[in-house]
């Protein structure tokens, strides 16, 4: 347990940490702006108009040698200068002296050496001086001056381009550190620049979740660590080499674009729901990545480091590869391994717990300590040799199977034979049943809540007592299946046959019940309440004591169907054909039988209707 003390470290220490990371990226900034600055100057100084004038008074300079030995006196008094200025710029780097202070000496040695220059050339007009005299020294001092202010000039271009040296070396070296990260609207300014190769880059916790790269981005070897990249479209993208390290690629969406992830590091990364369709995983580092329900669709994870991954719920099915891959300590919990080819992977200590591993092949795997719990498999199965599944507690499916009290729930068993199989009280509630063959199997108090059991055989099958809760049966077969006091509520029997079956007192609350076919079954104290029927068969069905209340039967065929002692209060039978029902005792307050057939009908007070 953490103590207050150390998370208030752990906080300080994290404040610290982003303070300087803000620090350094401030001081990029100003360093390229420094940059900038040096350059601006540079040109601007290249281009002042004393420069004109100097070129002409050199040229002048050359034709009054007689002035030689001051000229030659002022060159070595400014070379000393410059002497002191390189002096000065070695005892800055000796002293590392940062930017700042490296620019305002600078500044300061410009201001000095132009105050020097002022106090070495004072302006003077001595009243006590002879014209011609006084015009001649003018003269000299005038060209004096100017061939000073030129060395100057020159010394000082010579400085410019000194810092400037120095500003470039510090930049380079600054380029030359560790990258720091770019921010997201540093990228998209890129990015919207023209720029799409950002081999290399540092985009580390860049925030780019729900946004669309339509061009073609080169993020090789580019640094994506706790990166959220969850909903990003991408048109081409190559992530080879990438690190997404703890990365967000929640719900990334790479299908058909290229995705090019091929030795990428993506540990601890969060997949989860990403789609990645044919995407190239090749010797790709997921260590912990959570690929939770992940389309996974011909991705190609051929030597791929996926251990403790977790790949619950994933559909490895269709054409994903897995060869040579490394699985170890991976959770594959409920994920669908039917048919896969599992040549040369380490599955030691995985977690296949619920998985579907029917038709697969893992004679070649590494199976040591592998969990296989509630995991089922088929005759088609191959496991190593010597390996007996049925002791690790993996449900064997093949018809007439004992599977009492099985936990199958969610699991994929369409279009399998579990002809006369004991299901007793079996959990397979959502599980995919579609097609499958149950017909003489034995699902008494089974749980099947929101299975799907469309196109399903459940001919003559015990169902006692069953939970169809939410059950999609539609087009399923249950001839003479018996389902008496079984849970139908919200149900789909579109198109169901249930001729002969055995409902009574089953509760239908809200079933759907369009073109079901009822035809002789044992309907007797069934619950219809708020049961939507539409051209539902139920001539000659026992319907006696059903709850039909407001039931709207509309044109629905009840020939000769048992309706005594049925509660039809406000239930429309508005020309249904009811020729020779049973309505003996039957409660029909409020119920509509406007255009009705009752020809030959037993009517509540036992008459027979003409």
């Amino acid at each position: 347990m953490n103590s207050p003390n150390s998370e208030l470290t752990l906080e300080s220490l994290a404040s610290r940490i982003s303070h300087l990371e803000l620090e350094q990226d401030l001081r990029r900034k100003n360093i390229a702006w420094l940059k900038q600055y040096f350059d601006d100057f540079k040109q601007e100084f290249n281009n002042r108009t004393e420069l004109q004038q100097i070129e002409i008074i050199q040229q002048d300079i050359a034709q009054l040698n007689v002035h030689f030995a001051e000229l030659q006196k002022s060159l070595n008094h400014l070379s000393n200068i410059s002497e002191d200025l390189d002096n000065s710029d070695v005892s800055i780097n000796k002293a590392n002296l940062d930017d700042t202070e490296v620019v305002n000496q600078f500044l300061e040695r410009v201001e000095q050496q132009e105050s020097q220059t002022n106090l070495e050339n004072p302006i003077t007009n001595p009243g006590n001086v002879d014209i011609a005299e006084s015009e001649q020294e003018n003269e000299i001092d005038v060209v004096e001056q100017e061939t000073e202010n030129s060395t100057v000039l020159n010394d000082l271009e010579f400085q410019i381009d000194r810092i400037m040296w120095l500003v470039s070396k510090i930049y380079a070296a600054e380029e030359d550190s560790p990258n720091f990260p770019i921010d997201a609207e540093e990228f998209w300014r890129l990015y919207n620049a023209g720029q799409k190769d950002f081999n290399g880059i540092n985009l580390a916790g860049v925030n780019l979740s729900g946004t669309s790269l339509y061009s073609e981005v080169n993020l090789s070897q580019a640094n994506l660590s706790g990166a959220n990249l969850s909903s990003v479209k991408w048109r081409s993208l190559n992530l080879k080499g990438a690190k997404l390290t703890e990365a967000h690629l929640c719900g990334l969406n790479l299908k058909d674009s290229g995705g090019y992830l091929k030795e990428a590091n993506l540990d601890d990364t969060d997949l989860s729901r990403a789609n990645l369709h044919a995407v190239n995983l090749q010797q790709a580092t997921l260590k912990n990545a959570n690929l939770t329900r992940a389309n996974l669709k011909y991705t190609d994870f051929t030597q791929a480091n996926l251990s403790g991954a977790n790949l619950s719920y994933v559909d490895l099915s269709q054409q994903t590869k897995l060869d040579g891959a490394n699985l170890s300590k991976a959770y594959l919990r409920r994920a669908n391994l039917e048919n896969v080819q599992l040549l040369s992977v380490d599955l030691s200590n995985a977690d296949l717990r619920y998985a579907n591993l029917l038709g697969a092949n893992l004679e070649e795997a590494n199976i040591e300590g592998l969990n296989l719990q509630h995991s089922y498999y088929d005759l088609r199965t191959i496991f190593p040799k010597g390996f007996d599944p049925s002791k690790t507690g993996a449900y064997l499916i093949i018809s007439g199977a004992s599977l009492q009290n099985a936990d199958l729930a969610g699991a994929k068993l369409s279009n399998v034979n579990l002809t006369g199989a004991n299901l007793e009280g079996a959990n397979l509630s959502e599980a995919n049943l579609e097609g499958t063959n149950l017909s003489v199997a034995n699902l008494q108090g089974a749980i099947l809540a929101k299975a799907n059991l469309t196109k399903t055989k459940l001919i003559q099958a015990n169902m006692i007592g069953v939970n169809l809760t939410q059950a999609n049966l539609s087009t399923a077969n249950l001839t003479a299946a018996n389902l008496n006091t079984a849970n139908l509520v919200l149900a789909n029997l579109e198109n169901t046959n249930l001729s002969a079956a055995e409902l009574s007192k089953s509760n239908l609350t809200q079933a759907k019940l369009k073109y079901t076919i009822l035809i002789d079954a044992d309907l007797s104290c069934v619950n219809f309440m708020g049961a939507i029927f539409e051209y539902a068969k139920l001539n000659n069905a026992n319907l006696s004591e059903a709850n039909l209340c407001a039931a709207g039967l509309a044109e629905e065929n009840l020939t000769e169907a048992n309706l005594s002692s049925a509660d039809l209060r406000g239930a429309n039978f508005n020309k249904a054909n009811l020729e020779k029902a049973n309505l003996k005792d039957a409660n029909l307050s409020g119920a509509n039988l406007k255009d009705a057939n009752l020809t030959g009908a037993i009517m509540p007070d036992g008459t027979t209707h003409d």
